[in-house]
């Protein structure tokens, strides 16, 4: 499958065209990288296997293009799977994702965060390796959390600054 049709088929209507679309970048990750916000958003699919064929294809991938930054956070608040995606490969940009430490410190701070995106904001915003005090800050009381995963993510991802 081309990687345009891909994308397209990604965000049809139709179950059937959006599982095969997922699964063709599930296999192909050429198609995948082209494919990377509509397969975040796919991940939250109604039908169970466009967001299982859509993880499978975003776990394989290595980071997105740089310019890919400002659509993942945009994702950030949308349903829980496809906020943790679009999470994950802003940690995989690494330093090149450095603009988003405050916007994922925000994430972690908010109430209504599933507790998974906070988790993966905090290893993100540490894979990054540098961030500003209030950045620092927000790790900082997480690594008090009552969730011992959230205090040690938190503690791990402040030794990395």
């Amino acid at each position: 499958m081309e990687a345009s049709h891909a994308v397209q088929a990604l965000g049809g209507t139709s179950p059937d065209e959006r599982r095969s679309a997922a699964e063709a970048c599930a296999r192909d990750p050429d198609v995948a990288m082209a494919a990377i916000i509509p397969l975040c958003r796919c991940c939250s699919d109604s039908d169970d296997q466009v967001a299982q064929w859509s993880q499978a294809a975003l776990e394989e991938l290595g980071p997105p293009a740089a310019d890919e930054l400002n659509s993942l956070l945009e994702l950030t608040t949308s349903a829980e799977s496809t906020a943790y995606w679009a999470v994950t490969l802003i940690g995989r940009l690494e330093d090149k994702a450095s603009p988003a430490a405050v916007p994922l410190a925000r994430l972690i701070e908010q109430d209504d965060t599933p507790v998974e995106v906070r988790n993966r904001a905090i290893w993100a915003i540490g894979q990054m390796g540098a961030a500003d005090d209030s950045v620092k800050a927000v790790l900082q009381n997480a690594s008090q959390s009552e969730n011992a995963r959230t205090a040690r993510l938190a503690s791990k991802a402040l030794a990395k600054l």
